[in-house]
């Protein structure tokens, strides 16, 4: 795991760099410098974006898992990057259209909310077509092995031009609807930057090949195409229908605390993000060679660190609720259970290790898609039961639930087909040893009136206590080395 190591971690340092800078802007500046209405709205734009950019692609990211018969940096890959271009630009062009067409069934049904979305729904266009093309290049940079890049700029340097905009609006130098544009500039900029990095590597060619794919490449391109169309949307509706559900049944308002609280939550999910880019190209080419060994051993690998680094974040963020929410005005208190739901539905996420990497690079990649729409249905279905019980929580039980029983299709399946599982007694022992510092967190740490030390202490005493027992225990050789270097680099040799 040397590859993904180095660059997991690399990736891992610049998510938290990232999520520092998004927990200043999310948490401590946006929530005041924004209506949670406006917040809404910025978070509707973005989730739809994203959901249109996957359906604008045409399902041509699909194609990745052929890119190995590309492959020839002499040959200039093939035209594969002026191909991958060319098609999402006829994806683009049917979105214009459709956004058109179709204009008043995305923004809604006539409602406070509709006014505001009315007013900046063509932001879609841009923002869907910068998403759109900072994923081709990503994704061409990923399967060249560059899975850093694109990660950084997403996670780390559009964050940063995020919090330039919002600390605009904060100290009020600009208006709400300068805001908009600048943060849209935010969000496109870091696509000119992926093209600039394409190009200093001599990555970026940009000449078609039409004679090298061939009758049989070419139905094996069209074929994944189609499939993935509806595949490859699958996951971001899943992962952004609940905030198309919150805003339809519950206005903008709803939405934007239902965005603040979720946005804690994911932060338990960075490490896996971080371990799926690469991996996902080391267990394709895997597939390639029949190489069963090699993805059980990721798989093992990938489950235990995910294990221990997730719940690690699981513990820190709700140990430290009460101080969270310190942070927030007292109309974001409803999404308090919010995080917690949410946070556990991705760690049980992250624990499931690299299923998804495995099944969508496997040949029965069509499972994944299958599953995919099983657990759109009960996400529809669980919140439509939820939302009126129990509001934006209503929602957050959803799509915990959703998760547990997603990976329990994929972990099932796995077993049976592969005789595959990720899971050792390590995996318990961690669970045990993460249950029992939480609770000690809770018991023993006095609480104290400021918090902010309430914060540090608290945190302070979750890592040593779990860094140590994960150390002493030595429950994953990978980070008991890691820690290993930490600890001779801060400590000078005798």
């Amino acid at each position: 795991m040397g590859i993904i190591q180095q660059q997991t971690l690399k990736g891992t340092f610049y998510s938290y760099l990232g999520v520092l800078i998004g927990f200043i802007t999310i948490s401590v500046l946006q929530p005041h410098a924004l209506t949670t209405e406006q917040v809404g709205l910025t978070r509707i734009l973005l989730s739809f974006s994203l959901l249109f950019a996957q359906f604008a692609a045409l399902g041509f990211n699909g194609t990745a898992r052929y890119f190995p018969y590309f492959r020839d940096k002499e040959k200039e890959h093939h035209g594969y990057l002026f191909l991958s271009c060319l098609v999402s630009g006829v994806g683009m062009l049917l979105f214009a259209i459709g956004a058109y067409v179709f204009k008043d069934e995305v923004i809604g049904s006539d409602s406070s909310s509709e006014i505001l979305f009315n007013r900046y729904y063509w932001c879609l266009i841009p923002l869907t077509f910068f998403t759109l093309y900072f994923n081709v290049f990503e994704l061409y940079a990923r399967v060249l092995y560059n899975a850093i890049s694109g990660k950084i700029l997403r996670e780390f340097t559009k964050r940063l031009f995020v919090l330039i905009a919002v600390l605009a609006i904060y100290f009020k130098l600009v208006d709400f609807h300068t805001f908009i544009i600048i943060w849209l500039f935010a969000n496109i900029v870091p696509t000119f930057i992926m093209l600039w990095v394409l190009i200093r590597d001599k990555h970026f060619f940009f000449k078609p090949n039409f004679k090298f794919i061939d009758k049989p490449l070419r139905s094996k391109l069209v074929n994944i195409s189609f499939f993935f169309i509806l595949a490859g949307s699958a996951s971001i509706l899943v992962d952004n229908i609940d905030v198309y559900i919150v805003n339809l049944k519950l206005g903008l308002s709803d939405t934007g605390i239902y965005a603040i609280a979720s946005y804690f939550a994911t932060l338990i999910s960075l490490p896996a993000r971080s371990l799926y880019g690469i991996s996902g190209v080391i267990i394709t080419d895997a597939w390639k060679d029949n190489d069963l060994d090699t993805i059980k051993s990721i798989y093992k690998k990938s489950c235990i660190t995910q294990i221990i680094t997730s719940l690690f974040l699981f513990i820190m963020i709700w140990a430290n609720i009460d101080n969270i929410f310190h942070l927030l005005p007292a109309k974001y208190a409803s999404g308090r259970y919010v995080i917690f739901f949410i946070g556990l539905g991705y760690l049980i996420d992250s624990a499931a290790g690299v299923n998804n990497v495995i099944i969508s690079g496997s040949k029965y990649f069509r499972f994944d898609f299958y599953s995919y729409l099983v657990l759109i249905v009960i996400v529809v279905i669980s919140n439509l039961i939820f939302i009126p019980l129990y509001g934006i929580t209503g929602t957050a039980i959803a799509s915990g639930m959703s998760l547990l029983i997603f990976n329990l299709f994929r972990f099932v399946f796995l077993l049976i087909v592969y005789k595959m599982q990720p899971f050792t007694i390590q995996s318990a022992y961690t669970l045990l040893m993460g249950v029992s510092i939480y609770f000690l967190s809770v018991w023993i740490v006095p609480h104290f009136d400021n918090f902010i030390v309430d914060l540090l202490v608290r945190s302070a005493f979750i890592t040593i206590l779990y860094g140590g027992c994960t150390y002493l225990f030595n429950l994953s050789d990978d980070i008991t080395y890691l820690l290993k270097g930490y600890a001779n680099k801060l400590l000078p040799p005798k």
